[in-house]
């Protein structure tokens, strides 16, 4: 009957996947578990879906560097994916019992008798593991059998989760691609996953993608890159700056770096797609503007293109090298700009323009 209430409990959660920490710990209850969580095989890059109330415990773990000297770290990552591990049939008791791990952290903590299983989720391993205290005795026999059971679905709850992120990213991306936006995907780990061609035409030499990563030309830049890429692992949680701009070097203008996240289910530690970045290369011209300008004032293609030049700051004489014009005739289109246009001064050009691309 447990055993069956657990089941039901975790089966819940492919409908609502965003319960899956809670019902975790409500079906390890109901077995006899003190513990019962997912966690990232990475030890190097913490990560573990578990309720509130187990996190601290697990936290522990990881914030006193036990991975260092721990039996079961050392013995568990060598074990073949889906096999169930039992660390007493893994470890002597004699070395158990003696190691500093055992006695300071896993005892106090309820921790003392441990199950686990490997497994992939978007290409990394995770453990779905379940522990208990030492008066409950080792997990074998029945309540090995019963935690391989439930361990089997709350793995695929994770899963499909992952493999649900993944395809909205996907989805994501490929609308942006096909509309012709500039945009990237940053995943779990910080790393560039996927980058539209319209992001490829924006980067260059002194800003792009290297070694798996956002990189500037300009060491000024690194911070909001940095910062990017420490939201995308944290899942979120670090996730205080929505734009960046990067300057890059011997650009005219700079990239302006528009994050949102990608949303999940709630299971944010899980591996996939975390941030959405939408590049805007601020020298750029804007055709939808120009064609509004022509639209509104009566503006020729010609006047509009200047007058977007205009606003992004170049002077008569380049404009004229642009255009492959005489400096005269950018003089006479301005003029015709301005009487359009009904204003007097360049500062009035640049809020309509401002406006029009809002």
């Amino acid at each position: 009957m447990r055993l069956a209430a657990a089941e039901a409990l975790l089966e819940e959660c492919h409908y609502q996947p965003e319960r899956l920490p809670d019902a975790m710990e409500a079906a390890g209850r109901l077995l006899g578990y003190d513990f019962f969580c997912l966690v990232s095989a990475n030890l190097q890059q913490p990560a573990f879906i578990a309720s509130d109330e187990q996190r601290d415990g697990i936290a522990k773990y990881f914030k006193g560097g036990w991975s260092e000297g721990d039996y079961r770290a050392r013995t568990e990552q060598r074990h073949p994916l889906g096999k169930l591990y039992l660390d007493h049939r893994a470890v002597s008791l004699e070395e158990r019992t003696q190691s500093a791990v055992y006695n300071e952290l896993y005892r106090p903590l309820n921790m003392s008798h441990y199950a686990g299983i490997r497994f992939d989720v978007g290409g990394e391993e995770w453990f779905c593991s379940a522990s208990r205290g030492e008066d409950k005795g080792v997990i074998d026999g029945f309540d090995a059998s019963a935690f391989k059971r439930v361990a089997l679905t709350a793995i695929r709850v994770a899963s499909l989760e992952a493999r649900l992120r993944q395809s909205r990213a996907s989805g994501m991306l490929e609308g942006l691609s096909s509309s012709g936006t500039p945009a990237v995907i940053i995943n779990h780990a910080g790393q560039v996953s996927a980058v539209t061609p319209a992001a490829e035409r924006i980067f260059g030499q002194d800003f792009g993608v290297r070694g798996g990563v956002l990189w500037s030309a300009n060491a000024d830049d690194a911070p909001g890159l940095a910062g990017l890429a420490l939201a995308a692992r944290s899942g979120g949680r670090e996730f205080m700056r929505k734009s960046v701009l990067v300057r890059g070097q011997g650009r005219r203008h700079p990239v302006l770096v528009n994050a949102s996240q990608v949303l999940g289910a709630g299971l944010d530690e899980l591996p996939g797609a975390r941030l959405l970045l939408v590049l805007s290369d601020l020298g750029a011209q804007d055709s939808a503007v120009s064609v509004e300008l022509c639209n509104l004032f009566d503006l020729t293609t010609a006047e509009a293109d200047v007058a977007t030049m205009i606003v992004d700051g170049l002077e008569v004489a380049e404009i004229a090298g642009r255009r492959n014009v005489a400096a005269s005739t950018v003089r006479a289109q301005m003029k015709s700009i301005f009487r359009k246009m009904d204003i007097n001064r360049q500062v009035e050009l640049v809020r309509i323009l401002a406006r029009l691309k809002i």
